[in-house]
């Protein structure tokens, strides 16, 4: 069976074979001829005058002469050559008129210069016109304020020296300045005592109180400025008796602190016409102990010291 089907198939081929080298063979289609172009004739564009040369546009173009096929070879298989497609058809007038209105663009830029004139032109008579500046406010002139001056004495001081360099300092401006004595008195220490008693009964039962509590070196004064009064000792510096002071207030009494004072020369130094910072300088430097600076404006009556 599959020798019989082997022998069918190679008839077959070969009379496949026998009928593809002599049987009838077709001439191969020519291709048709190729469509010419339409002709537009000549074209004008937009606003071009009249007087200048029409460009030619030439459309026409020569048929193509049709191609022969070549005619096989025997022993060759015969295929049909594929059929050549029609030419691109040519642009329409269309295009060709919008590419003329492109070229003509630049005329039209006369008017757009025309519309912006316009425009701007409108703006500037609705933008408001700026106001005038104001004329610059000249300064009244004013008189000048004439310098306070001042008048004055500060004092007492115990030291001449002392004295003389305040009166050098008021002196750098224009002050008139001059160092004066005067009688009065000088503080040489500071009590720490009871103060004074209505009589010497209640003095000494104070300073038997005084005792009984430990306090030692008390005086009680029997006669003077301070009669009746006990002193519970004497400070050359007053930061140190009233320390003193404050250790006895602890203990449940109530002394005080008194200057004591003995009568001596003092000086002072009186100014007339001195400046305010010539005043400033001495104002913030400590003053020595019971000096005070008294001033008054210059046409004003000082009070007595």
């Amino acid at each position: 069976m599959i020798r019989l089907l082997l022998a069918m198939l190679i008839a077959l081929n070969v009379a496949l074979f026998l009928w593809i080298q002599y049987g009838n063979r077709t001439a191969a289609p020519t291709r048709p001829e190729q469509l010419s172009r339409p002709d537009f004739g000549q074209i004008r564009l937009v606003g071009e005058p009249d007087t200048a040369e029409e460009p030619v546009i030439e459309t026409e173009m020569n048929a193509q002469e049709p191609v022969q096929a070549p005619q096989p070879d025997e022993g060759d298989t015969l295929q049909p050559e594929p059929e050549s497609g029609p030419e691109p058809e040519p642009e329409p007038a269309a295009e060709v008129a919008s590419e003329a209105e492109i070229e003509t663009q630049p005329e039209s830029e006369p008017q757009i210069r025309q519309e912006s004139s316009q425009e701007q032109a409108l703006d500037a008579l609705s933008t408001p016109p700026e106001p005038a500046p104001e004329p610059p406010v000249q300064p009244i002139p004013t008189e000048s304020q004439p310098e306070v001056l001042y008048c004055g004495e500060l004092g007492p001081m115990r030291s001449r020296n002392m004295a003389e360099g305040y009166r050098r300092t008021l002196a750098a401006g224009k002050a008139e300045v001059r160092v004066e004595t005067r009688p009065g008195k000088e503080t040489v220490g500071y009590w720490v005592m009871i103060p004074e008693t209505p009589d010497v009964a209640g003095a000494e039962a104070m300073l038997k109180r005084l005792v009984q509590a430990g306090f030692k070196d008390l005086w009680l004064m029997r006669e003077g400025e301070h009669k009746n009064a006990i002193s519970m000792g004497l400070y050359t510096q007053e930061r140190y008796a009233q320390r003193h002071a404050d250790n006895i207030h602890e203990k449940g009494f109530d002394p005080v602190v008194v200057p004591k004072q003995k009568k001596a020369r003092v000086y002072w130094v009186l100014f007339s016409h001195a400046g305010a910072n010539e005043l400033q300088k001495i104002e913030a430097q400590k003053l020595p102990s019971n000096a005070a600076l008294e001033k008054k404006v210059c046409d004003q009556a000082l009070t007595d010291p």
